[in-house]
This record gives C-alpha cells, sequence and structure tokens, in this order.
C-alpha cells in the first residue's frame, strides 16, 4: 500500500471515532434533558398552614403526614393534630397545636384541650355566644395559644329614651350607663338630666331616660309705670286732690332665662333690666283742709260725754268711740290703759267731722285718726285716751294727714280725732290726750 493509500485510510478511522462519540454524548444529553424534565413535572406544591401560618413547599413526596414530618416545621406531633381532609383537591394541610385553654363564663370556669381556633375551642367546651356577646382577651377567629385565658362578656339590653324616641342597644355586663349611651351615640350636655349616673354599672336590662333642659335667654321691651308723688295743700279741702304734674310712662329693656325642660318653659328668671326711657313722676296735690271747723272754743272742757254710738267695745266691755275691735292680745289695766306698748305720746287734740277720703286712700269713720306723718308713720295701730279720763276714743289708726301739719303757732296740734256725728264733735272739742303707739 503506497503512503497515499496509508493516508486516506487513517482519516477515515479518525474520522468515524468522533462522529460515534459526538452521538453518543448527544444521547446521554438528550438521556438527561428527559430525566429532568420528568423530575420537574413530578414535583408537587403543597401549602402547610401552622397553627395560622403559612409554609409553602414543592416535593416529589405524596404522603400528607409525611410532607409534614419532613417539611422542616416546629412542631411536637403528639400534642399537635394534622387536618388533610383539603390535601387531595387543594394541596392544603392544616397542622394545629393541641392547646389548653380555659373560658370565664361570669362566675363558671370552664378548661378544654382544642386546636384550631378560639371559636373551634368554643364547640369543644359546649359554650355558645349570644348574638350581642363578647369576647375579652381573644376573638372567635384567632389561633390558639397555650394557656390562653378567655373571659366571656354577656350582654345585657338597655332602652334608652330620650327625645321622644326609644333605642335599645346591648351592651356587656359590668358596662356604665355612659358606656351604653355612647354605644348608642346619643349625647347629654350639661345641663341635661340623666336619670342614673353616668358611672353607675349596668348589671341588669335596665332603662334610662334622658330629660333636655336648656336654658335660653331672650329680651323683651316693658313699660315703667310713672310713681304718684303727693304733695299736701292746707288751703285745699280734705279729700279734695288735683294734678300738678302729668306722669309718663318710660320703658325698659329686660333680660330673661327661659328654662325648658323637654321643649316646654318651665322656669323664667329676670336676668338684668335696663332703662331706654325714665319715667316721669306724677305730682299730686292733695287737701288737707277740714271741710267742718273742730269746735275747739265753744266746747272745750265740756262736761258732756261723747257720742259713742256705733264705736266698739273691749274684752272688758268698755266703750270706744273707735268703731275698730282691738285685738284679744291688748290688755287694758283698770283705767283704761294698755298693759303693753311701744311708745307713749301726749298732746293736744282735736274732733273733727266730714270729708270722705283719707291721705291713704282710707274711708273715714271713728277710729281713723289724722296726724303728723313726719311723727307717727301712716298705718300705726294706737290706742287713744283723754288725759281726764272722760274718754276713751279706743283702738285706732293714722291714716290722714292732719291741717296742723304746717301749723307754727304757740300750741301745737298731736293729732285729729275723726267722731262719728258732729253733736260728738263739740263734745269733745279739743283736750289733751295720750297715744299708746302698739
Amino acid at each position: 500500500m503506497n503512503a497515499k493509500s496509508k493516508k486516506l485510510s487513517s482519516f477515515l478511522k479518525n474520522f468515524f471515532k468522533k462522529r460515534t462519540r459526538i452521538a453518543i454524548t448527544v444521547i446521554i444529553a438528550i438521556l438527561c434533558a428527559a430525566t429532568l424534565m420528568t423530575t420537574v413535572s413530578a414535583l408537587n406544591t403543597v401549602k402547610i398552614i401552622h397553627n395560622g401560618k403559612e409554609y409553602e413547599i414543592s416535593t416529589l413526596r405524596t404522603n400528607a403526614e409525611e410532607i409534614v414530618r419532613k417539611s422542616g416545621i416546629d412542631f411536637d406531633e403528639k400534642e399537635s393534630h394534622i387536618d388533610t381532609s383539603l390535601f387531595e383537591e387543594q394541596g392544603i394541610i392544616y397542622v394545629n397545636d393541641i392547646c389548653t385553654v380555659t373560658f370565664i363564663d361570669e362566675d363558671e370556669s370552664v378548661t378544654v384541650k382544642s386546636h384550631g381556633t378560639v371559636g373551634d375551642a368554643l364547640k369543644d367546651a359546649k359554650i355558645e355566644l349570644g348574638e350581642n356577646d363578647e369576647l375579652e382577651g381573644a376573638k372567635t377567629d384567632d389561633y390558639l395559644s397555650q394557656g390562653l385565658v378567655v373571659k366571656i362578656k354577656r350582654a345585657v339590653s338597655v332602652m334608652i329614651k330620650a327625645d321622644g324616641d326609644i333605642t335599645n342597644v346591648y351592651v356587656t355586663k359590668g358596662s356604665t350607663v355612659e358606656d351604653a349611651l355612647n354605644k348608642a351615640v346619643i349625647t347629654a350636655d350639661d345641663d341635661d338630666i340623666i336619670s342614673k349616673p353616668l358611672d353607675k354599672v349596668i348589671e341588669s336590662n335596665t332603662t334610662i331616660k334622658i330629660t333636655r333642659v336648656s336654658i335660653v335667654e331672650r329680651t323683651e321691651k316693658q313699660t315703667v309705670e310713672f310713681k304718684t308723688k303727693k304733695e299736701y295743700d292746707k288751703n285745699l279741702a280734705k279729700g279734695k286732690t288735683k294734678i300738678k304734674k302729668e306722669g309718663v310712662d318710660g320703658q325698659q329693656e329686660a333680660t330673661y332665662e327661659d328654662k325648658f325642660v323637654d321643649g316646654e318653659l318651665v322656669e323664667s328668671n329676670l336676668k338684668s333690666t335696663k332703662i331706654i326711657k325714665a319715667p316721669v313722676d306724677c305730682i299730686k296735690i292733695v287737701g288737707t283742709k277740714s271741710s267742718v271747723v273742730s269746735a275747739n272754743a265753744k266746747a272745750s272742757g265740756s262736761k258732756g260725754a261723747a257720742t259713742t254710738s256705733g264705736g266698739a267695745k273691749t274684752a272688758s266691755g268698755v266703750k270706744t268711740i273707735s268703731v275698730f275691735t282691738p285685738p284679744s292680745s291688748l290688755k287694758l289695766t283698770k283705767n283704761n290703759v294698755p298693759t303693753s306698748y311701744r311708745k307713749k305720746i301726749s298732746g293736744s287734740a282735736t274732733a273733727y267731722y266730714g270729708g270722705t277720703i283719707t291721705a291713704t286712700g282710707a274711708s273715714v269713720k271713728p277710729g281713723i285718726v289724722a296726724v303728723n306723718p313726719r311723727q307717727i308713720p301712716y298705718h300705726t295701730a294706737m290706742w287713744i285716751v283723754s288725759n281726764d279720763g272722760k274718754f276713751v276714743y279706743g283702738y285706732s289708726f293714722a291714716e290722714d294727714t292732719g291741717g296742723f301739719i304746717n301749723f307754727t303757732g304757740a300750741r301745737t296740734t298731736l293729732c285729729d280725732l275723726y267722731m262719728p256725728s258732729l253733736s260728738a264733735c263739740y263734745a269733745f272739742g279739743r283736750r289733751d290726750v295720750t297715744i299708746y303707739i302698739l
């Protein structure tokens, strides 16, 4: 074989060796890829929920318990419950630790071993919750933890009456009146009246009444009536009057605080007044001149008895000129002098008769005495007797003004005594008397 033939033979041998190695390599690669694809397609995605916490793993295993054991999740197989009911359809495995749970239901305490949620434990403890009952320490969908203590707060019904409406709410025992109002979203102002204290604990079904109280300020304009002032005229006949100056009403602005209870006005208090227009006083002239002159000179020192027809009697039977009956508390001595009095005044008195109305507006009658009001105030009750013991004028009142009020002569008159008749007036005349202020 020549050299050329040997080279060709060597080339062919090397070529076929390389092709074989390449083919083998390709075949091996294809087999590996097929194996890898088969392995990947055989992996399962499993979700493990352990006490509410989710873990997602991929595994070739198909046994749920084995998957959980090999998952690396920290749990005690003997003290846990494995739920595989959803494994086949949804690939979910529940692992819940078995926990000791205590429920305090009012005065009772129940302890159970359970797994899952608080709601599951309640079922295991055979405890039913009312629609408005509440839990303290956990919620029904919370997962259990070892040694968990849950307090059950039973609900009570509260009826709230306010603003014409009735609102029913439920609160748990131990709640306060304020808690019930907050739950009902009902507010009360400081002025409102709540039938129970806000901090009162609601132990059982109860009713709360809110009385609405409001204070409203208002103003109104009012008439201020004028006053009448009197001036006395000795030259004008007694009982006669005339107007010196006409009165004019004024005006004021009054501010009130009105109190309303449930919309009804129950109280109104005057807060302040402000004069807008001042009133003008009326000035009235009142006559003091007696219509009949007293019989001073003619009857002075007369020994005749006064006419006492129509007069009153004392408890001891003494008849008086005055028609006013003395009170039973007035006690007299045998000389017809009161045993008790505030003050004693002595002086000259004159008798008068006539006229109709006194300075104070009283009708004239025996027992009505005209005085100086600066010395003896109007309406003063008195007991009057003559110093000579001949006349007991008796129980009387200061209701008129004597004409002597402006007298400046030498002899001062203490009072004028109204008599029942002209003859009685002449009989008494002018004489000294003693007035006992009662």
